[in-house]
């Protein structure tokens, strides 16, 4: 008689137990993303005209970002064209890549890198741990006036990280960068290449910025710096798809 009563307990603990578990794999699937850093290389080749009417055409809005997919960050970097961070689950990489193989050719060449976000990382070892988050919608504002900054600092290969650690450490990359006054909008690692720093900053900081690094980064990095503007603001309208994180 008592298997009886157990019998139907050991099956409500082991479905109680499978929901949980289910649950629980669910949750960290859903969390389970990545972020991708899209570069969209201007060809000089054609007006931006015949730049836009070939996106127009080819649906470039209407399929980039794909749905399931949110845009992080969409810059004009000056001189290199545009770099869009997209986070996205595993799933939808490929739907990524024929929305840029279908929409993008022609009007750009493009280049994808895995990318991570680095500042919770190094946050504790920075003296000047500003960070700002970007308006939706720029402000017009004199005292926001404020530019950014794409700061490329690519690894050297022929050093381990051990080594380019210890150069960083011994000039003080991480107490100088960024200098006071200026603000991080975004630190990542973009696989293959580097890390990738923006920051908001006003222009009279500009040589600060500079000082800074060549001051603490050169031979650990070799460094490349674009003027910046947020460009999600401004083709936000023409998304079919307008989710951001």
């Amino acid at each position: 008689m008592k298997y009886v009563v157990l019998l139907p307990l050991f099956l409500l603990q082991m479905i109680v137990h499978a929901q949980s578990t289910n649950t629980l794999n669910s949750s960290k699937k859903e969390d389970d993303k990545l972020l991708l850093t899209i570069f969209l290389k201007h060809d000089q080749s054609m007006t931006l005209n015949e730049i836009e009417k070939i996106r127009t055409d080819q649906g470039f809005y209407e399929n980039l970002p794909p749905e399931g997919v949110s845009v992080v960050n969409w810059f004009v970097v000056m001189g290199l064209g545009q770099v869009v961070v997209l986070e996205l689950p595993a799933s939808k990489l490929s739907a990524v890549n024929l929305a840029i193989e279908r929409t993008a050719w022609k009007a750009f060449t493009t280049e994808m890198y895995a990318t991570y976000n680095l500042y919770p990382i190094i946050e504790h070892k920075l003296k000047n741990k500003s960070k700002v988050t970007l308006d939706a919608k720029p402000s017009s504002k004199k005292e926001d006036d404020k530019l950014l900054l794409t700061i490329f600092l690519k690894h050297d290969q022929s050093m381990t990280l051990n080594e380019i650690e210890k150069i960083r450490t011994d000039k003080g990359f991480y107490k100088n960068l960024p200098p006071e006054g200026t603000s991080v909008v975004n630190w990542f690692v973009v696989m293959g290449l580097g890390q990738v720093v923006v920051l908001e900053l006003p222009a009279s900081k500009l040589s600060a910025v500079n000082l800074a690094i060549e001051r603490t980064a050169w031979k650990a990095f070799t460094t490349e710096i674009y003027p910046t503007y947020n460009l999600y603001p401004i083709l936000e309208n023409k998304l079919k798809n307008k989710s951001k994180v």
